[in-house]
């Protein structure tokens, strides 16, 4: 019989409303959940780590990450499912598929917008989708090219696969949203993965957002371990007083990326006028010396800034 590992780390998915009406964080679901959706198979359920997505961080995440290890290592199933916050299972998402990607098994992360009990949940729903898709992993043995996240589309009314690489974070409805022009993310080695997990470093990642007029002259550079700062989705930034925050942070030997850009750009000079030319602000950043993470969406840059500052 299959054996499918269920991580359950917290989140809406698995939390209760009290009898004020309130919603409490809860462990875990038991085997009858799962025993309903019918879908044959043996399930191990595993709690390394709970915690509210909300308030996730990448000690959590690293948490997590290393239950899940060692649940596959002791239980050796033919999948996995992870039961997550909806808030950040995005970033969760991305993290996971760099970095335990090197198990080749089928890895779907799920959440729910509302508790189980709750008549308006799609936490059987999403559930049941998860299980189906890796049943049928399992049986074509396509191991981690079924790597992704499955949520509850709110204008079709249905749940939905989303491969990890492409995953975006979700908007006010609960949608995950592609990135167009997807380039193929390296996952980490086993060996890389493992230096990763056991690592004490809690890297300070700032993270700004793409909105005009950002007080760039206000950031104190050296409180931070790297800067991570969203594009808009032309590629660009502010070329006007980003680039002077970048070079304040490198003469600290601080690094500041930009994401998510698009390859074409970043690496023309504009003298090829047969190509698609660059805006002269993606110049001006790239020789400040900005470091671009081209062709993913953001949540995968920031996974991919944490691993490296974890070095």
């Amino acid at each position: 019989m299959k054996k499918i590992l269920v991580c359950c780390l917290g989140g809406t998915i698995g939390s209760k409303v009290n009898d004020e009406g309130i919603i409490k964080l809860s462990a875990a679901l038991d085997k009858s959940f799962f025993e309903k959706m019918k879908i044959k198979a043996e399930y191990e359920i595993v709690t390394p780590i709970v915690y509210s997505s909300e308030n996730a961080d990448i000690k959590y995440y690293r948490e997590a990450l290393k239950g899940i290890l060692k649940a596959s290592q002791d239980i050796m199933p033919d999948a996995v499912l992870v039961l997550h916050g909806t808030d950040s299972m995005a970033h969760f998402t991305h993290m996971a598929h760099r970095v335990l990607s090197f198990m080749n098994l089928p890895f779907i992360v799920t959440g729910a917008k509302y508790p189980p009990e709750d008549p308006h949940s799609d936490a059987v729903r999403n559930v049941k989708f998860a299980l189906e898709l890796l049943s049928a992993a399992i049986d074509s043995k396509s191991g981690s090219l079924t790597f992704g996240l499955v949520f509850s589309d709110a204008f079709m009314g249905q749940a939905t696969f989303v491969q990890a690489a492409k995953v975006m974070d979700a908007d006010f409805s609960g949608e995950y949203k592609k990135f167009a022009g997807m380039s193929q993310v390296e996952p980490l080695e086993r060996e890389e993965a493992e230096v990763f997990l056991a690592s004490s470093k809690e890297p300070k990642i700032l993270t700004i957002p793409d909105v005009p007029g950002f007080p760039y002259d206000t950031i104190d550079v050296t409180k931070y371990d790297a800067i991570l700062v969203e594009a808009y989705h032309s590629g660009t930034q502010n070329s006007k007083s980003l680039p002077v925050l970048v070079h304040r942070a490198n003469s600290k030997g601080i690094k500041c990326y930009l994401a998510p850009v698009h390859s074409t750009h970043m690496k023309l000079n504009g003298a090829d006028k047969s190509k698609e030319a660059p805006y002269d602000s993606e110049i001006v950043l790239k020789e400040a010396g900005i470091v671009p993470i081209c062709d993913v969406p953001f949540l995968s840059a920031w996974a991919q800034v944490v691993i490296e500052s974890c070095k």
